[in-house]
């Protein structure tokens, strides 16, 4: 059989379930999951609206933070907030099995307030201008 460029390629041609034969089926069972390598976790934001997700017991924490913004869907900017396991404020690098998270455990989602007293209403006495 001849190529693009004229120049003679080999082809492998194979005949239809040739390497299907009863013989050589691998049937594997689904994937399942084994108790204690997935964990769940709800992250609760301030304004009351609740997310949850499984995952590895290994893998980062900074999925779970990415799964959060995603489902906020605009209401939450991505990097505006901070995550807190039992007081401690959450880094994306940790896993839930090196702060021993167990499955249900609540994350606190907190945001960053940022400002002053500007368009308050707040006129600050002039003893503090001075």
């Amino acid at each position: 059989m001849y190529g693009w460029s004229g120049i003679p390629a080999a082809v492998k041609v194979e005949k239809e379930n040739e390497w299907k034969t009863p013989a050589t089926w691998e049937w594997k069972a689904p994937a399942t999951r084994v108790a204690g390598e997935y964990v769940t976790l709800k992250v609760q934001g301030t304004d009351g609206r609740a997310v949850y997700r499984t995952m590895l017991r290994t893998e980062e924490l900074q999925g779970l933070m990415d799964f959060y913004y995603d489902r906020s869907h605009g209401r939450v900017q991505r990097g505006t907030g901070r995550f807190l396991f039992d007081g401690r404020r959450l880094r994306g690098w940790q896993t839930p099995a090196e702060l021993q998270m167990e499955d249900g455990d609540e994350v606190n989602f907190f945001e960053e307030l940022i400002g002053g007293a500007a368009g308050s209403g707040w006129d600050p006495p002039s003893s503090i201008l001075a």
